[in-house]
């Protein structure tokens, strides 16, 4: 396969990734983080079918917030009920093996300061770490006594910025565990108790693979701030097709863009206050709109991000507050 076609395999994971998003999306602050969400899905997948009660006694948070969960993956179609429980759809399996992490306990104990560790591998994200100080303050904040941050170069397992330690010997068990490939990440979570140590890996995994800070950091030179309305047709009909021809629209930092509507694009020196303020902030905005074509609608917009600056910037409208067919009945009634 070539860049272009690993670009998009990319930006469709990241996709299914960024719909954990919407579980935050407006109201007070929930009582649980992307990590409940990824684990229940976990659960429901290997233990459905299964009461909503139990649930909540294995992720740890209250029957409230295991609840507002549970209806919100029913909104997506990742879970059914029955009078037996509730049980994964192959969606919701799909959601699951498309989050980016692979979860594995281990015993690297000569690596690690806890008694428990639990291993967790990202694909081809080493480009986001720097030193593994993020990560290992993510995991201590999810209750781990600590982490270590592995990436894999040139086929070595490595710290980041070091590439002559750990000794290999010593990392070598990981291999048994994961298949690894040049610009995997491997975060190991340590504690005192297994499930602190999972809950702390997985929530640095989770992290590292945006699906809290939300941008797509674009790798190749597909796009570039100066990238023209003309070169944004094609890949924002793309998107457009790929998400059941819901609206579109994109831009680049310095020059307006396109709006693609009903499989065409009908705008091509567009912008709007949704699209700035992302790419202004460099992070994912959710609105209600209240201006422009799409006012009283809520809308999603997506940085993609080099070096650390929101070079374009894409938005459609938000699927955590509606199917596609709902959306599209609510635009038909927007009076343009």
């Amino acid at each position: 396969m070539d860049d272009k076609t690993y670009l998009w395999m990319d930006y469709i994971s990241i996709l299914m990734s960024l719909s954990f998003d919407s579980y935050f999306a407006g109201g007070p602050t929930p009582k649980f983080n992307a990590y409940h969400i990824w684990k229940a899905h976990q659960v429901v997948a290997k233990e459905g079918p299964i009461g909503r009660k139990a649930l909540a006694e294995m992720l740890q948070i209250g029957e409230g917030s295991t609840r507002t969960i549970l209806d919100k993956m029913m909104r997506d179609g990742s879970i059914e009920s029955s009078r037996l429980g509730i049980t994964i759809t192959d969606r919701g399996r799909r959601k699951l093996e498309n989050s980016g992490v692979e979860v594995r306990q281990i015993d690297l104990s000569d690596l690690t300061l806890g008694k428990f560790n639990c291993a967790v591998l990202i694909k081809g994200v080493s480009h986001r770490v720097r030193l593994g100080c993020e990560q290992r303050d993510e995991a201590v904040r999810a209750g781990a006594v600590g982490a270590t941050t592995l990436v894999v170069d040139k086929g070595r397992i490595v710290f980041p910025g070091d590439k002559e330690f750990p000794d290999q010997e010593l990392v070598a068990p990981l291999r048994n565990y994961f298949r690894m490939d040049d610009g995997d990440v491997i975060i190991i979570g340590s504690a005192f108790s297994y499930d602190a140590a999972e809950r702390g890996a997985v929530t640095a995994a989770l992290s590292l693979g945006n699906l809290n800070k939300g941008c797509w950091s674009e790798g190749s030179n597909i796009l570039s701030r100066d990238t023209e309305a003309d070169e944004l047709r094609c890949l924002a009909l793309a998107i457009h097709e790929l998400i059941d021809r819901l609206p579109v629209t994109m831009r680049s930092r310095n020059h307006v863009g396109v709006r693609c509507e009903d499989g065409e694009v009908v705008d091509t020196v567009y912008t709007g206050p949704v699209l700035e303020e992302c790419m202004k902030r460099g992070s994912i905005i959710r609105r209600v709109c209240t201006s422009g074509p799409y006012q009283g609608l809520p809308v999603i917009a997506v940085p993609i991000m080099r070096k650390r600056e929101a070079i374009a910037v894409m938005a459609t409208l938000d699927l955590g507050r509606g199917t596609p067919s709902e959306l599209l009945a609510r635009l038909s009634q927007v009076q343009f």
